[in-house]
């Protein structure tokens, strides 16, 4: 079972190998353990502020009281530490982005929640999934909801946060194997000779790859390793708001990975899904490329005289 003591505090990972039912029993429990890891951020954060304040104020305290060198050497330090936290206050370190996704507390959890749900009829009686899983984003990482305030000129790498590692054998013997890694990249927009804008914009924006990977065994599958790129491509099928990252197929694996836009959510509800542009469904792509990967080995298993007998 998951607890605030079972997740290690370096890591913020749930890791454990266990039947469905005990994953699912797992995340079942996590939302207790996000809100008090959020609190103690949030405390955390209050109390590094106010000690900062405490020691100005101890400068100073220092500073009206004592007498002789020990008078100036805290009065200049008083100075100093005020200036500093004056210049800090103007300069504010982060931005919180109000509604944003990241926010919701069940967001990646429902996520996985519902793959499993859906793998639930492919897996064998007490087979066991292993995963690794980061329920939270990082402070101000991928997937967060807090953005740091950057200078304008300032390129900083892509920022990586590989939050999901899932793996299990599937009732075919297959192995699968899920990954979910979240990019946030800053992306510097300099005024044009003939803009009006005079000021260089920083916009920091966040995508998540999915991939899937499926190793199956070559003897069962000879005409795999001959079944080109772009007939493979012929059964990619992915929701509104998935667009198709890289392919991969050698005799033995398959391997496909997407990537959706930072307003993706676990699920969406049907009466959204008639929208202009809803938010991508990252269950409904995960789905759909476990069939994309399964249709691929059916078009390595059939003939190429009958596949053409059945589209003419």
């Amino acid at each position: 079972m998951a607890s605030v003591e079972g997740i290690p505090p370096r890591s913020q990972a749930l890791e454990l190998q266990a039947p469905l039912t005990g994953v699912l029993d797992a995340l079942a429990v996590l939302p207790p353990t996000q809100k008090a890891r959020r609190f103690r951020s949030r405390v955390g954060h209050r109390l590094a502020s106010l000690a900062r304040i405490a020691v100005f104020l101890v400068f100073l305290w220092v500073a009206g009281t004592a007498d002789g060198p020990v008078s100036v050497v805290a009065g200049v330090l008083a100075f100093v530490l005020g200036a500093v936290l004056w210049f800090r206050s103007l300069l504010p370190r982060r931005f919180h982005a109000e509604g944003h996704p990241g926010d919701a507390l069940d967001r990646r959890p429902e996520l996985v929640r519902r793959v499993l749900l859906r793998l639930k009829t492919d897996l064998a009686p007490h087979t066991p999934v292993r995963l690794r899983f980061r329920p939270d984003p990082r402070p101000e990482g991928p997937g967060s909801s807090f953005y740091g305030m950057k200078l304008p000129r300032k390129v900083m790498p892509d920022v990586l946060d590989p939050w999901l590692t899932l793996e299990t054998r599937l009732a075919d013997g297959s192995h699968l194997r899920l990954s979910a890694v979240e990019r946030r990249r800053n992306k510097v927009s300099a005024p044009g000779p003939n803009s009006f804008r005079r000021r260089t914009k920083v916009k920091e924006y966040d995508t998540l790859f999915l991939e899937a990977r499926l190793r199956v065994k070559a003897k069962r599958n000879p005409a795999l390793a001959g079944l080109s790129p772009d007939r493979a491509r012929e059964a990619v099928r992915l929701p509104p708001g998935a667009k198709l990252q890289r392919l991969r197929i050698t005799g033995e694996e398959l391997r496909l990975r997407i990537r959706l836009e930072e307003s993706w959510l676990p699920q969406v509800p049907r009466d959204a899904e008639a929208e202009t542009s809803p938010a991508p469904d990252a269950s409904r792509a995960v789905t759909m490329v476990l069939l994309s990967l399964y249709q691929m080995l059916h078009l390595a298993r059939t003939p190429e005289a009958v596949r053409r007998r059945r589209s003419g």
